[in-house]
């Protein structure tokens, strides 16, 4: 069962770089067939070992492989993090106090405190998610 909120905040997967599965920062459209979007980062390492191949559909092509800002999924992307970053964030530090090393327990809680004391919104998420009786 799902967290009031968390499916909201869930990361849509078309956000995250298909060789990552990270959120992107840096979106770019590669000029293939597939026309995937990826880190930028990553695509120029995929690209500096193959130029010439999709990294996704591993098509080969006769040419150097070119790719571009991807402007409007950055966009698109930022605005979703403006509103649900902080539950991401929130539902995963949580899921590190339930579930860590020691470690990984007061590293989510002082990441939580920190949370709390910033937004007075945050606090209501933090409760919501499991990490504190409301």
């Amino acid at each position: 069962k799902k967290n009031m909120g968390e499916e909201d905040s869930e990361v849509p997967a078309f956000f995250k770089c298909p060789l990552t599965l990270e959120i992107m920062e840096d979106p770019v459209s590669l000029y293939t067939v597939s026309g995937h979007s990826f880190e930028r980062s990553m695509l120029l390492k995929a690209l500096e070992k193959n130029p010439y191949q999709d990294p996704m559909t591993n098509i080969r092509y006769e040419h150097k492989l070119k790719f571009n800002p991807n402007r409007g999924f950055k966009d698109a992307i930022e605005l979703w993090k403006q509103s649900n970053y902080h539950s991401v964030l929130i539902h995963s530090h949580v899921e590190r106090l339930i579930s860590g090393n020691d470690n990984d327990k007061e590293e989510a809680a002082e990441a939580l405190r920190t949370l709390a004391r910033d937004k007075p919104e945050n606090r209501v998420k933090i409760a919501e998610a499991g990490a504190i009786s409301p």
